[in-house]
C-alpha cells in the first residue's frame, strides 16, 4: 500500500496563505520518510490566531522560498499520487488557491479523507485529529504539519487494517466513498464524499 499523507497549515484566514507544508511517505504499508518545509510569505501577513494555533510566525518563514519557487520540489509529492489528509477537504482547497493565486497548473491525483472515513466508521464524541489519534493510540503534536501528516498515515493505516483494505481504494470504495480527485487538464475537482 502505497500513497502520501499531507498537512498544510495557513498563515491567516486565506486560503491562499500557506506557511508550512507537512508529509509522510507510505511505501508497502510502512512510513518510509516524514518532513516539514516553511514557505515565505512574500507580502502576506500571520493572524494571532492562527499563530498561536500552531506555533508559527514570520520568523520561521521570512528566509524560506516562496512558494511558486519551491513547486518544483513539492509537485512530486502530488503528481499522479495516493493522497490521504484529515479534513482533505480543507488541505485541497488550500492547494488548489495557492494554485491559482501563484497562476501555476493543477497536478493530477486522487484523495481520501480520514476525518470523513473515521466519521464513518468510529464512534467518537469529535473526530478531530486530535481525538482520532488519542482512539489509536497516536503520538501527535497537533498542528505540526509534520506530525499531522504522519498521524493521518498512521490512522489510514489503522483503518486498513481494521477493514482488511488492502489500499486506500479498497477501504473508501467499500465504504460507500467516491474518491476525490484533482486534475490538471482542466482544472478540475471532484470532492471526497458519499455516493
Amino acid at each position: 500500500m502505497n500513497f502520501i499523507a499531507i498537512d498544510l497549515e495557513t498563515a491567516n484566514n486565506k486560503r491562499s496563505s500557506i506557511c508550512t507544508f507537512g508529509i509522510a511517505i507510505v511505501e508497502n504499508g510502512k512510513i518510509m520518510n516524514t518532513e516539514r518545509f516553511f514557505i515565505n510569505l512574500k507580502l502576506d501577513y500571520y493572524d494571532s490566531f492562527n499563530t498561536r494555533l500552531h506555533g508559527i510566525a514570520d520568523r520561521h518563514t521570512y528566509s524560506q522560498k516562496t512558494f511558486k519557487q519551491q513547486w518544483i520540489d513539492y509537485k512530486k509529492y502530488f503528481h499522479n499520487q495516493t493522497i490521504v489528509a484529515h479534513n482533505a477537504s480543507f488541505d485541497c482547497s488550500v492547494l488548489r488557491y495557492i494554485l491559482d493565486y501563484s497562476k501555476m497548473g493543477f497536478p493530477d491525483f486522487d484523495y481520501h479523507c480520514t476525518y470523513r472515513l473515521t466519521q464513518e466508521t468510529l464512534e467518537l464524541d469529535n473526530y478531530k485529529l486530535s481525538d482520532v489519534a488519542s482512539h489509536f493510540k497516536i503520538k501527535l503534536k497537533h498542528h505540526d504539519a509534520e506530525s499531522d501528516a504522519k498521524a493521518s498515515a498512521l490512522v489510514a493505516l489503522k483503518l486498513c487494517e481494521k477493514f482488511k483494505a488492502n489500499s486506500l481504494e479498497e477501504l473508501s470504495t467499500s465504504l460507500g466513498f467516491k474518491i476525490g480527485k484533482i486534475g490538471s487538464k482542466t482544472k478540475s475537482y471532484r470532492p471526497f464524499s458519499k455516493r
